[in-house]
C-alpha cells in the first residue's frame, strides 16, 4: 500500500509539473516565439554574410540571396520574417505591425546580427566590416544604401503586406532576389548592408571596426524604409491601409 501510494503521489506531482510546464512554455512561446523568430533568421542572414565574403568572393550575393530566401519562408508564417529593422519601420508605418512589438524585433534584429557576425568570424577566421569602398565618396555609398534599402522595403511590402498578393508562395523569392540584385549593383560601392542589423551587427563583432560608417548606414537603411512606406502608401489602393493598432 505504502509503495502504490507513493507511485500515486509520483504521478500526481509529475502530471502537475508538466501541465505547469506546457502553460509556462505557452506562455514563452507567446510572448517570445516571434522576437525569437528574427532573432534566428537575421543569424542566418549576417551568419551566411560574414562566411560569403571571406570565402565566395565575387559570388557573394547569390549565397547571401539564398540564405535570406529559405529563411523567410522558413519564418514568414512565425514572426513576419523581417530580419531587418529598416523592414520592421516600414512594416509599422504600412500599419501592419505595432510600434512595440517593431522596438522589440529591432532589439532581437541587432542582437542576431552580432551573434551571426560573431560566429561567423569564428568560423572563418575573419571579421568582415561594411565600408565605402576605394574610389568612391561617402555620400555615393549612403546614396546607394537607401535607394537599395528603399527598393527592399518596397517589394516586401508589395509581396507581403499587399491583400492581391495574399497567400502567394513567390514572396520569399521576390525579397532573396532582390537582395541579391542589390549587393551585385552595389556592393561594390557601400558594402550592400541594406540593414542597420547586418552592418551594426558585423561592426559590433568586430571590435567596434567602421561604427561611425555604420551608425550612417543604419540612418540611410531606416530613411530607405521609411520612404518605401510612403511611396507604397501613393501607390497602393486606400483599403490597403488600416491603423487600428498603433502602439
Amino acid at each position: 500500500k505504502n509503495s502504490s501510494s507513493i507511485l500515486i503521489r509520483f504521478f500526481i506531482l509529475l502530471h502537475y509539473y508538466l501541465l505547469t510546464s506546457i502553460v509556462i512554455m505557452q506562455d514563452f512561446r507567446r510572448k517570445l516565439g516571434k522576437p525569437i523568430m528574427e532573432l534566428t533568421g537575421t543569424f542566418i542572414l549576417v551568419f551566411t554574410i560574414q562566411l560569403a565574403v571571406s570565402s565566395a568572393g565575387k559570388m557573394a550575393p547569390i549565397s547571401v540571396g539564398l540564405a535570406l530566401m529559405a529563411a523567410i519562408y522558413a519564418g514568414g508564417p512565425i514572426s513576419g520574417a523581417h530580419y531587418n529593422p529598416a523592414v520592421s519601420l516600414a512594416v509599422f508605418l504600412r500599419g501592419k505591425t505595432t510600434l512595440h512589438e517593431m522596438l522589440i524585433y529591432w532589439a532581437f534584429q541587432i542582437a542576431g546580427g552580432f551573434l551571426g557576425a560573431c560566429l561567423g568570424g569564428i568560423v572563418s577566421g575573419d571579421h568582415a566590416t561594411v565600408s565605402v569602398v576605394k574610389g568612391y565618396f561617402l555620400g555615393q555609398a549612403l546614396l546607394a544604401e537607401v535607394i537599395w534599402t528603399f527598393v527592399l522595403c518596397f517589394v516586401v511590402l508589395g509581396v507581403a503586406t499587399n491583400s492581391a498578393t495574399e497567400g502567394n508562395s513567390f514572396f520569399g523569392a521576390a525579397i532573396g532576389l532582390t537582395v541579391t540584385a542589390g549587393a551585385f549593383a552595389v556592393g561594390g560601392i557601400s558594402g550592400g548592408a541594406f540593414n542597420p542589423a547586418v552592418a551594426l551587427g558585423l561592426s559590433f563583432a568586430a571590435h567596434l571596426s567602421n561604427i561611425s560608417y555604420s551608425g550612417f548606414v543604419t540612418c540611410a537603411n531606416l530613411f530607405g524604409g521609411a520612404l518605401a512606406a510612403a511611396i507604397f502608401f501613393i501607390v497602393a489602393p486606400p483599403e490597403e491601409f488600416t491603423y487600428d493598432r498603433i502602439v
